[in-house]
């Protein structure tokens, strides 16, 4: 078994997914830049912050070497010039001036460490200007630059200058600086992307939409106007072929539903006028049947009225006319109440029967008439079988027509055998009654007639025609069936469903 089809889970719109999904990709982008550009910005500083230690250590070297070349007072006089700088609003971390045996002279800020580093040693001993940055990129970083002190081409000492490297001047600083520079970017993409995806892309697909829509509607023809990219172009013009092919199924659907209306108009025509022959045809046949049951005994009884009323001298002979005249009467009188009893619309009253009383009551009922004496009548009724619902006296009178229809077939014939059977049939959960017996069978005009109204294979003046066709409408009546066939074995097998009790069938 096919698991039903769960409902397709409910997704944002496409314009939502777009626009996060760029959102997403700008936002990225942006941080990404971010960080850049305050790389650079870094960068920039750092070299701003180094040419400045630079400049201000050249022109320090300078002026102590021409302070310097005064013989006995170079310490004097690079103390002279370096407390010049003191207490100036120049940012500095270090600045001091060191003799050739790496010993502080003067200084503004920091002092020579006790071991000469490399700046130091390649200012003192190898003349040459050292630039290095110190410090950790997570804590405090500066420049470093030691210049060589050589008033005559000869080293007598060193002038060290370091500028811390501050983080670029921007309002805020990083954070500041990354909040003002993603934000204001992210609204200049955003508006942009907007502008641009909902003229590329969102307007077309709710033209689509509301083109699909109108077309599911009904609006079969309607064509959708793009201009959109090639893909969504090659949609819409599958989507108006698609619309087109539509209109023309309908028109030609519509041609076909009136060519079919107008042949189902003809056709009921031709149906109520076959209705009425056929009408006309069953009263004509019943009228018919009814004037010959009725008619032959009636000229007889007329004939033995007239003889009478000539005055017949013989009492036996009249007491004979007599008696005939009463069984023709008799007879007429049995045609008309089979007649009614056809035409009956019953009692109404429906009530639970159990199907083995009634199958006693049917055998009991019968089983004084002279020929049924010499029937091998079997009864067999399933245990536990469904009661059926419906009119007690007309379950009777259909079982009393199939025993006297079984016995008059049977009658003058050798063993004559005649079984009723009920039971359930499992197929359908309807209750099942037959009537089988071993005669002749129903010949094939007899099958297709036998439920037909004063159709009867018995001589004149021993049947109506009328008990199989009350059983019919009896059956039918309460919700059956009943079906007429000759066995394989030979003779004829009438089997009658009926409707079980609903909560006893269960």
């Amino acid at each position: 078994m096919t698991s039903p089809l769960r409902p397709a889970a409910r997704h944002a719109g496409l314009w939502t997914e777009v626009a996060l999904a760029l959102a997403l990709i700008t936002l990225a982008t942006l941080v990404l830049n971010a960080g850049v550009f305050w790389l650079l910005l870094k960068r920039t500083e750092e070299e701003r912050r180094t040419d400045l230690a630079l400049s201000l250590s050249s022109a320090l070297t300078a002026q102590l070497e021409v302070e310097g070349s005064r013989g006995n007072e170079r310490e004097a006089a690079f103390r002279r010039v370096l407390s010049a700088y003191q207490g100036t609003a120049l940012d500095l971390h270090e600045l001091y001036v060191v003799d050739a045996r790496y010993q502080t002279i003067a200084s503004v800020s920091g002092d020579a460490p006790d071991v000469p580093d490399t700046g130091l040693r390649a200012a003192v001993v190898a003349s040459q200007q050292f630039i290095d940055i110190k410090g950790s990129h997570l804590g405090a970083r500066f420049v470093q630059v030691t210049s060589p002190i050589a008033p005559r081409g000869r080293p007598v000492g060193a002038l060290r200058v370091s500028v811390p490297l501050k983080a670029p001047a921007v309002p805020g600083g990083v954070l500041g600086f990354a909040a003002f520079y993603v934000g204001g970017s992210f609204g200049l993409v955003s508006l942009f992307g907007y502008v641009l995806f909902r003229r590329s892309l969102i307007q077309p697909v709710q033209a689509l939409v509301q083109g699909t829509a109108r077309i599911a509607g009904g609006d079969f023809g309607h064509q959708v106007r793009l201009d959109a990219a090639l893909e969504l172009q090659g949609l819409s013009d599958a989507l108006n072929a698609m619309s087109a092919s539509l209109s023309g199924y309908r028109a030609r659907t519509q041609e076909q539903v009136a060519s079919l209306e107008k042949a189902n108009a003809e056709l009921r025509l031709a149906q109520e006028a076959l209705v009425r022959s056929e009408k006309l045809a069953s009263v004509g046949r019943l009228a018919a049947g009814l004037a010959h049951e009725v008619g032959n005994p009636l000229a007889a009884v007329l004939g033995y009225v007239d003889l009478l009323s000539m005055g017949l001298d013989d009492p036996q002979v009249e007491r004979d006319l007599v008696d005939r005249s009463r069984k023709e009467l008799e007879r007429i009188h049995r045609i008309i109440r089979d007649l009614l009893d056809f035409a009956r619309a019953g009692s109404g009253r429906v009530e639970p029967i159990e199907l083995s009383e009634a199958l006693a009551e049917a055998v009991a009922t019968v089983a004084p008439i002279g020929k049924l004496r010499e029937l091998n009548l079997g009864v067999q009724c399933a245990p536990e079988l469904p009661r059926v619902e419906m009119e007690r006296d007309k379950l009777h009178q259909v079982l009393v027509n199939l025993l006297l229809n079984a016995a008059d077939a049977l009658e003058g014939r050798p063993d004559p055998r005649v079984s009723l059977q009920a039971r359930l049939d499992p197929a359908d959960g309807m209750v099942v009654i037959e009537c089988q017996d071993n005669g002749p069978g129903f010949d094939p005009v007899a099958l297709d007639r036998a439920f037909e109204p004063f159709f009867t294979t018995k001589d004149v003046g021993e049947g109506t025609g009328l008990g199989l066709s009350t059983c019919l409408q009896v059956v039918e009546g309460a919700g059956g069936r009943i079906e007429v066939e000759n066995r394989a074995e030979g003779g004829a097998r009438v089997r009658i469903h009926l409707p079980a009790l609903r909560e006893e069938a269960a």
